[in-house]
């Protein structure tokens, strides 16, 4: 669905919150404390007293729209305009096109990343299924004389990887792509990930980095490509799918956020994660808005 549309089809509070509880409760309200659906609409608002626990609700409660003091048409124009924007939107944007400020923005962006997050009930990846990593940050050499020597007091290195953040990725060909924050790029943390995604009926693809030694004896095969003897490609198996969605996501990252701290990363990957698995979902809009219709309110970095 496009912005006119949304716009047109959503303009007011109250459509919002019809379209809501048509999804959530199907002409049926049900109190999201006790269960019961044993309840009186409250004159003039979109509340309902239930008749069993005796407290208020309103079909916002449970969702990611809870408490908030912001009208439905915003957050439904901000989901429109994160959904439209292949490489992301920044805060300071999406700020600007619905008339919020950067925080209020930024609110709103979590939580919907919060929505977009995969569940862990999906089928597991099958087929030739690429698997790479990348490292998320900016280079330490760009740090200021004062950070660098700092560095250097302590002894550590100025560059290299070893103060990037380390991100997982498993593309399913033709298919699905799971993304994962690892605490370090090593076996032990990457194995237990693959291992929870992708099917032993797989072929993997990988480079030679260290971590995935050994795949080959628990999946059906395990194709390493030598890339430093300039091995792109062996017959259908490479990495280029996975290694041109890395392209995308970095444009991202420091194109239109330019920094992303670790603690809110992996939402930011979800973001990138729903939008590619739903590329070719016209109703792409409708589906984040059901997700968003009966997402718990858990707190957003959980």
């Amino acid at each position: 669905m496009n912005i006119i549309e949304v716009l047109a089809r959503y303009f007011e509070q109250d459509t919002c919150i019809e379209h809501l509880e048509s999804i959530r409760w199907q002409g049926a309200p049900q109190c999201p404390y006790c269960k019961s659906k044993q309840s009186t609409k409250r004159k003039e608002t979109s509340r309902y007293q239930c008749n069993g626990c005796n407290k208020s609700y309103s079909v916002l409660v449970g969702t990611i729209f809870e408490a908030t003091k912001l009208l439905l048409p915003k957050w439904f124009l901000a989901i429109t305009l994160i959904l439209n924007a292949k490489k992301g939107l920044s805060s300071m944007q999406l700020g600007r096109d619905i008339d919020v400020n950067r925080n209020t923005a930024w609110y709103l962006q979590m939580r919907i990343r919060k929505a977009m997050q995969e569940g862990e009930d999906q089928d597991l990846f099958t087929g030739i299924v690429e698997i790479d990593e990348t490292y998320i940050g900016g280079k330490k050499a760009n740090h200021s004389k004062k950070k660098r020597q700092e560095r250097r007091d302590n002894g550590l290195q100025i560059t290299g990887m070893q103060d990037k953040q380390a991100v997982l990725g498993m593309l399913e060909r033709s298919g699905r792509i799971k993304l994962q924050v690892l605490d370090k790029p090593q076996g032990k943390t990457i194995k237990p990930v693959i291992e929870q995604t992708v099917s032993k009926d797989a072929s993997l693809v990988t480079d030679g980095f260290g971590g995935y030694a050994g795949l080959g004896k628990q999946y059906k095969e395990h194709q390493i490509l030598n890339k430093e003897k300039e091995e792109y490609t062996r017959g259908k198996y490479h990495t280029n799918t996975i290694e041109g969605f890395w392209t995308l996501l970095k444009r991202g990252v420091y194109g239109q956020y330019h920094k992303v701290s670790v603690k809110p990363l992996q939402a930011y990957l979800n973001e990138f994660t729903f939008k590619y698995n739903h590329r070719d979902n016209k109703s792409i809009f409708d589906t984040l808005i059901n997700k968003c219709a009966l997402q718990n309110n858990t707190p957003v970095f959980s």
